[in-house]
């Protein structure tokens, strides 16, 4: 996702419409992130609160013609990384909330309980990966550099992923 630079101009400013708009595109991903490191819908809210007023307060450390997107999901990721070793606790993912967060409302209880056993067979890495993919509509070496692995693994768990889900559906 590439944000336009005259958004990130008007931030610096502290414009409010241009917070606005970059929260409004980038306010999944930063969930994804931080929702697969704390699993914890209840905390999610909190921390992506932090993650934005991080990126307020270090605009100056933002690096002009970087991608802004990727900059700020490292944030989300750290964020949430500093949240989960101060809580020290694992929480299990509940699909329910996850429904809610993403779920239209036009959606029926049949597709809901679809996509849950849908995204039940992954693990945690391809969880990630297939919501950052479809979810966000993020390129896979932006997905590989924001996880920190090869592009080839990520390429490898992305298809494996969709087969998993392939035989799921079937």
């Amino acid at each position: 996702m590439i944000i336009k630079q005259k958004y990130i101009d008007k931030l610096i400013q502290k414009d409010e419409e241009a917070f606005e708009y970059i929260y409004a595109l980038t306010k999944k991903g930063v969930y994804i992130i931080i929702y697969n490191v704390v699993k914890d819908h209840s905390v999610v809210q909190d921390v992506m609160q932090d993650v934005y007023l991080k990126m307020l307060n270090s605009m100056h450390l933002y690096k002009k013609k970087t991608n802004f997107y990727n900059w700020l999901l490292m944030i989300a990721k750290n964020q949430a990384i500093d949240y989960y070793r101060k809580e020290k606790k694992i929480v299990h993912m509940d699909e329910n909330d996850f429904q809610e967060q993403f779920s239209s409302n036009e959606e029926n209880p049949d597709e809901k309980n679809r996509f849950e056993s849908l995204l039940s067979v992954l693990s945690e890495d391809e969880r990630q990966i297939i919501l950052l993919k479809i979810v966000d509509n993020m390129k896979h070496k932006d997905i590989a550099s924001l996880l920190d692995m090869p592009l080839g693994t990520v390429l490898w768990m992305y298809q494996e992923a969709l087969k998993k889900m392939k035989e799921v559906r079937e």
